[in-house]
């Protein structure tokens, strides 16, 4: 059985209308005291006159008390419009009004909402709107306070909501603005959870929000989990009213990308160039747009000022030089606009002295050129330097059963060059220091045993190596029917080097001739991807990601024994990506996005060891080292800012690490959502929507109030005050008749 919505009149200036009332008293008072004193006077025309009463007085008598009733009317809508009375509902529940309301305050934690409108951000604003809604709250009402962000983070309510304003008041002023995105689903869910612990029925949800579109987004594949969140807050006949701060065509532009073209960097050989890109979200054009680039603080080049279209980007370059090694911060800056947090962007570098990779040679011999590595540590770091221009590489060569005796921690990269098989003591060894970040290529050859390889190695996909081995194509020995390099359009970066080159340059890679490699056969679904193949269509150099590191899988040997490409000009470069590709994983877990946490894995001596993590907010916060398997892990959540964070291993601090937060960005952009993109955005959801808030911060009191009757009392006012000067002038002009 349905049951009708109930409605009630209250007002939200009770205090105004009593006295309003009396005032209503005052057009019958002044009537009665102008009442005029007869006294009766006989004269010769006194006849003629009574008559003349008599015949009158019935309708003198009505347009008096017409006037008089129109007049006491305008005093009554005069002050019923002052008073604000409202209609209150509830669903299906009755409803007296001034019921006890528990409210929640739902503030937008968006880094966009940190866009500056006037003296002030807009989340300046919804933090003055919402204690305002605090100040203004009816006694017994109970507040509850959530910030919507990623991860949404319930401020006050978690156990109970609270009817103590000074409370209420502090906790708002303290929350700061994270600086990344929402996560809507999580946001309702924890709406939901502070409705959940309150006793009381009538429940009300306030959000304030610019309503940018990138804030009410779903993520992909959540709109079922949207839905049911919405559901649960329709099931608690929970009245939402959402309060829009936002505004169409603000200025604003971004620093929304910040690379390196190099996976490391080291402190000799070329410097690295920095990219950064530069897009511009506004309504208008930017002439002469500047970037500078910030090494360690320390102002460095700026770029040459470019134009930027309506929704374009611009790109600017820099060649920092790293004078010692170590972790290094970069940091590009633009021109502040009404947007701030995002006009700059960060990039953690961990510069080397040189990336140290360690050879491990399945067939080591004496005679040069004869054993499995020597090709490869020749074209790593060749013997004979160019001048000025010192071996980005350093090598160290170890025979096969050496490996269990290493202490990998100390190399960016380790290379497998023809080992015959490998034992499980090795393949958890090599796991445990793709889990620190390290890099792994395993070259083919002779002397592998397929069987080895796919059962401990390759475990059905679930281990190191990317891809199965599943058998052998081509005669090495023979030397009939070679096979051609495919660079695959040169997406890669391992071979993107040679996208565009000389036909000559291009021809070192794709004629390099291939006599015999093992087939590689990827499972379904698997992450990895073909750097470069072979012209029949089977994989030549597979790239994956394990763990924190990178593997890099080549089905021919590293030598000349299956291959002519060491002899080839293409070997040095395509070796030297393919090594900083596997030795990228160091880097790249420096660089986080907001909210994203901080991991690092560590050796296992360093186990249970403290650690002490700088904030960008200058904020220090105590963490350890905790266990994960066979090697320790850091790990650290609190990166709600964007900025730099350093992490202080041991006391006293033996070791730092650099890392770098930057906003997502798509909070860059500043498209809004009007009513209905809100209603598509979030579909079933039943919410009001206002846009006066510069109102409400003044007199908040009306917010989550329906059917305001003030406007149509004016109205009812303005009519009631031309009939009564109508009526006025034509009862006078009878009367003068």
């Amino acid at each position: 059985m349905d049951v009708p919505v109930l409605w009630a009149i209250g007002f939200a200036n009770l205090p105004l209308l009593q006295l309003g009332i009396a005032a209503t008293a005052l057009p019958i008072l002044i009537h009665l005291l102008n009442r005029r004193k007869h006294r009766e006077m006989r004269w010769a025309a006194m006849r003629f006159l009574i008559a003349a009463l008599q015949k009158n007085k019935r309708r003198v008598k009505v347009e008096q008390w017409l006037l008089l009733a129109v007049r006491t009317m305008v005093v009554l809508l005069a002050v019923l419009a002052m008073a604000k009375p409202f209609l209150e509902s509830l669903g299906a529940l009755p409803l007296l009004p001034g019921q006890r309301t528990h409210r929640v305050l739902v503030l937008d934690g968006s880094l966009s909402m940190d866009y500056t409108a006037g003296d002030a951000t807009r989340f300046g604003q919804a933090k003055a709107l919402a204690s305002r809604l605090v100040q203004d709250a009816r006694g017994g009402d109970a507040l509850s306070v959530v910030l919507m962000a990623d991860p949404p983070r319930v401020v006050v309510g978690d156990a109970a909501p609270s009817s103590n304003r000074d409370e209420l008041l502090k906790e708002i002023e303290s929350i700061t603005l994270p600086h990344g995105g929402t996560d809507l689903v999580a946001s309702f869910n924890a709406i939901d959870r502070v409705l959940d612990v309150s006793p009381i029925p009538r429940k009300e949800v306030v959000f304030l929000s610019d309503l940018q579109s990138a804030s009410w987004q779903t993520a992909p594949g959540q709109a079922e989990a949207l839905k049911s969140a919405v559901a649960k807050l329709a099931a608690r006949q929970a009245q939402s009213t959402v309060i829009d701060l936002g505004k169409d065509g603000g200025e604003n532009r971004a620093v929304v990308d910040l690379r390196l073209n190099t996976p490391i960097v080291t402190r000799v050989g070329p410097p690295p160039i920095v990219s950064a890109t530069v897009h511009n979200y506004g309504p208008n054009p930017v002439t002469a747009a500047k970037a500078r680039l910030l090494v360690d603080g320390q102002l460095g080049p700026e770029g040459a000022p470019q134009d930027i279209a309506v929704g374009a980007d611009a790109t600017f370059a820099f060649s920092p030089e790293f004078a010692t090694p170590g972790d290094h911060l970069l940091e590009v800056q633009i021109d502040d606009d009404p947007l701030k947090l995002d006009n700059r962007r960060r990039l953690a570098v961990p510069v080397r002295e040189a990336v140290s990779v360690l050879l491990v040679d399945g067939h080591p011999k004496a005679e040069p050129f004869q054993a499995e590595t020597d090709y490869l540590a020749q074209a790593l770091s060749p013997e004979v330097k160019s001048a000025g221009m010192p071996s980005t590489i350093q090598t160290t060569v170890i025979a096969e059963s050496q490996l269990g005796q290493r202490e990998l921690s100390a190399f960016d990269a380790v290379v497998l060059c023809n080992i015959a098989q490998v034992t499980e003591a090795e393949v958890a060894t090599l796991d445990a220091y793709l889990k620190q970040g390290g890099g792994l290529v395993v070259f083919g050859g002779d002397q592998v045993v397929a069987e080895n390889y796919n059962r401990l190695f390759h475990d059905e996909g679930k281990g190191i190596l990317p891809a199965a081995l599943v058998g052998i194509a081509g005669d090495a020995a023979t030397k009939k029917g070679a096979f051609d390099f495919d660079p695959l359009g040169f997406r890669h970066p391992i071979v993107s080097a040679f996208n565009g080159a000389a036909a000559n340059v291009v021809a070192g890679l794709t004629g390099a001739k291939t006599w015999q490699y093992h087939r590689l056969k990827l499972p379904p679904d698997s992450p990895a991807k073909v750097a470069l193949g072979f012209d029949g269509g089977d994989p030549a150099v597979i790239e994956s990601p394990r763990h924190r590191g990178t593997v890099i899988q080549v089905a021919t040997s590293a030598d000349a024994g299956w291959t002519t490409w060491p002899l080839h000009q293409s070997y040095p470069p395509v070796m030297e990506q393919v090594v900083l590709q596997a030795a990228s994983g160091r880097l790249a877990e420096r660089n986080v996005r907001v909210g994203q946490p901080l991991d690092q894995a560590l050796p296992a001596t360093t186990i249970g060891s403290p650690v002490e993590v700088i904030r960008p907010d200058e904020v220090k916060v105590a963490a350890q080292v905790a266990a994960s398997g066979d090697v320790g892990t850091f790990h650290f959540e609190d990166t709600d800012l964007s900025g730099a964070y350093r992490a202080r291993f041991g006391n006293p601090p033996a070791s730092e690490a650099l890392f770098a937060a930057n906003p997502g960005s798509a909070e860059s952009d500043p498209a809004k959502l009007d009513r209905a993109g809100l209603a598509d955005a979030v579909p079933g959801w039943s919410f009001s929507y206002l846009t006066n808030w510069r109102d409400l911060t003044d007199n908040a009191s009306a917010v989550g109030r329906r059917g305001e009757l003030h406007r149509p009392l004016l109205y009812a006012l303005l009519a009631f005050l031309l009939i009564e000067s109508t009526l006025a002038w034509r009862f006078g002009h009878h009367s003068r008749a």
